[in-house]
This record gives structure tokens, sequence and C-alpha cells, in this order.
């Protein structure tokens, strides 16, 4: 139950009153019932793996490469061998599951085998976003969401309301506390937007003068598989980089843009600095080699650095570029899921990685110019926005809402012309 009004608030261009209290009821997240859900085959249960690759993923719970955590209903989970009537094989015995991750695996001396196809029941309760609304006669009312797994969007609101709050409605949750209820605050709407304009003229002089000349201009995007479009796949058009130089073209029409991407998925700046000549990845062809006027960095992967990793590795990382003569833009990463960070809110104003820390502290010391995609998803609360409902596969890999973020903290880097 939530409990609206009354007041009166300016919000996204209008002025929103509310003129006695609402009591909404949220209702509960739903049970889903799969029944029969063939694989051909289970994998053996491997624990060493990450969760989301220690076996087969039940399909209903799959996000891009991953599964979604903490969704499924455990003692629910039947395994047989045929979709009828049939003796389940046994927990423990004939296959493992890793109740977080929603994987399933055979054992090495149960009853299954390695080519025998698996039919399994399970239940699981998805997450949910609603919105709190008002019409344009000051009515209260609760807009549901649509239940996902994944990345979501709050629900499409009708004619004539608008959104003062969201609330986030993770799958099993028995009770709501304020930490599902994340408020739209007014003032943010235009917080801070291009606050660093004149970031360009002072730390990235060379490639703002060829933009405002027309000349031509060669940026290279390092990273990893962020970098590589991970959240969005093959849509390139929808990767921050591309988005980026999109947005310069279109602040610089007569310049002459060329983006470049060097990214390894699954990989961090030292593997990609040490990677041997001739190999699928490396530094000095992919980067160097090319000449870049300007190099963005981006590696979510770094982010288990300490502060002394950091200073040493991001010391090499500009020695090397600016030997070179290019500018660079540093990158500070999206969020990614909470127990990877350490924090149990998703409600926090600073982000804690030490790496995150040490990257703005190297950036100011060194006068690097700095896109901090952190501090902008660090915001998105209180707009209203649980972040990580733009994970799309539930970790570390933004949906095209994140990859626009960082698309956004890079061009405030420049001026308007």
């Amino acid at each position: 139950m939530v409990i609206v009004g009354p007041g009166t608030e300016r919000l996204k261009g209008r002025t929103i009153q509310v003129k006695r209290e609402f009591i909404l009821e949220v209702p509960r997240p739903e049970i889903i019932q799969v029944l029969h859900e063939r694989h051909d085959n289970l994998p053996l249960f491997n624990n060493k793996l990450g969760g989301w690759m220690q076996g087969a993923r039940l399909n209903a719970l799959i996000t891009q490469e991953c599964s979604a955590t903490g969704l499924l209903i455990p003692n629910s989970v039947v395994v047989k061998s045929a979709p009828g009537p049939t003796a389940p094989y046994k927990l423990g015995r004939d296959y493992q599951i890793d109740p977080l991750w929603a994987t399933v695996g055979r054992l090495p001396n149960g009853q299954i085998g390695p080519d025998q196809p698996v039919y399994i029941d399970y239940r699981y309760s998805p997450n949910r976003l609603d919105s709190i609304a008002v019409d344009e006669a000051g009515k209260v009312s609760l807009i549901k969401g649509r239940p996902a797994v994944e990345a979501m969007d709050p629900p499409v609101l009708p004619p004539g309301y608008t959104d003062i709050a969201n609330i986030w409605v993770p799958g099993l949750t028995e009770k709501l506390s304020g930490g599902n209820l994340f408020p739209i605050e007014p003032q943010l709407q235009s917080e801070a937007r291009n606050h660093r304009r004149s970031v360009a003229s002072q730390l990235l002089p060379k490639t703002l003068a060829k933009l405002r000349a027309g000349k031509h201009v060669t940026i290279v995007a390092w990273g990893d598989s962020v970098t590589a479009g991970g959240g969005v796949g093959d849509e390139t058009n929808l990767w921050y980089q591309n988005r980026f130089a999109a947005m310069l073209r279109k602040r610089f029409p007569k310049a002459m843009i060329t983006m470049k991407t060097a990214a390894w998925p699954g990989g961090n700046s030292r593997g990609y600095l040490d990677a041997p000549p001739g190999s699928q990845y490396n530094f000095q062809r992919d980067v160097l080699d090319v000449k870049p006027d300007l190099v963005t960095v981006e590696f979510v992967n770094d982010a288990y650095m300490n502060e002394a990793q950091t200073f040493a590795e991001y010391t090499e990382i500009m020695d090397r570029l600016t030997a070179i003569g290019s500018e660079v833009i540093l990158i500070t990463p999206h969020l990614v899921r909470p127990d990877w960070m350490g924090v149990t809110s998703l409600k926090f104003n600073h982000d804690p990685r030490p790496y995150v820390i040490a990257l703005r502290k190297f950036a100011q010391e060194r006068h690097i110019a700095l896109a901090d995609v952190s501090a902008a998803w660090c915001r998105l609360w209180r707009e209203g926005i649980p972040y990580v409902t733009l994970l799309a596969n539930s970790i570390n890999h933004p949906d095209a809402r994140g990859h626009e973020i960082y698309a956004r903290a890079l061009i405030d880097l420049f001026p308007k012309h």
C-alpha cells in the first residue's frame, strides 16, 4: 500500500496538484508456472564457473547471455525424462541447480545421460516496475508495469497523466518498504546538464579545433564488452560511441568524423595492453597504429582495481596515448549488479567502487577529460528509475538507455558549436 497526497509540485512542465489523500494498493509479484520445458541435453553442473554458466539456463529466466537472479522458486524445480507423468530425477543425485542463477546441470554419476533430453517444471516470479501517475483533474492512479525478468521501462501512461514516482517490485517481494519507492525529484530535470561545456576547449583543444574547422577527426572507442555493444547487440547505431559520433556530426556538421571501435568482450585494459602482436585484440594495431585524434577509454572490467592499481595502469595508458599525440577521454563505468558493487540499496549518490573514485582523482590530477557515466547512473534513482532496470543481461551490460547515458556524458564535454 502506498499513500499519496495531498500536495502541489511543479513537475515535467506542469503543476501537479493532489487535493486529497489517495491510497494505492500495489499488487504482489505474480507467480508463473512453466511445465515440460524441453532441454535436448543437460551439461554437467560446474560450480567453478559463474552462476549463469554452471548448467543449462531455464528459458523463462534467460537475459541475453546470462540469467535473471533471485526469481526462481528453487523447490519448484522438477526434472523428468518425459513431459507426461513420470518419476522425476533426484536433486543432488542426478542433477544440481544453482537456485540464485536458475541454472540446472546433470551430475556425473546420475541417471541423466549426456545426450538425453529432459523436461523441466518450475515456477518463478518476474520483476515489475509500476508508476504512480496523476491526471489533469488531480486523481492519482497506480499504472501497473509489464512483468519481466530483463531490463524494463516504466509503463506507458494514459493520455493526460504525469508520473510522479515509480515502484520497484522485484520478484518474490513479500512486503514493500521505502527502498521500493522511487519518487521523481523535480529539480533534477534541469540539473547540471552540459555543466562541463568548456571541458573540450580546456582539455581536448586539438580535437575541438579540428571539429570547428571542418577537418577530418578520427576517434577510437577503446574498451571491453560495453564498447563492443554489450546490451544492444548488433544494433550498432545504438552503441554509445556511434551515438556520440552522431551527436558530434550534428553539432559540427562540417567536420568529417570517423569512429573506430577497438573492444574486447570480457577483456580488461591490462589484457589488451599485454596482448602480443597478431592476437585478435592488440593495442598497438587496434589503437596506436590508427593514430587517432581522440581516444575514449571505457573498461567496466577494470572496476576490480584499487587506487594504486588504477593510477599505475592509467599512467601507462596515458603515456602511450599521448606519445602518439592523441587526446583522451576517460569514462567512469555504469553501475552493475548490486552485490558486485557491495551495495544493498538501489539508492545511493556516490559510486563506492575504489576504481571509480581513483579514476576521477587521476583525471583531475592529470588534467584529463572525464565522462562521468557513473555519476549519471547514480542520479537515476532520483529520476524515479531503479538502475538495475537498465541492465540488459542482469549483470553488467547497459541497454539502449544506458548506452545513451554514455553518449550524453561524452557529448556534454563539448560546446554546442
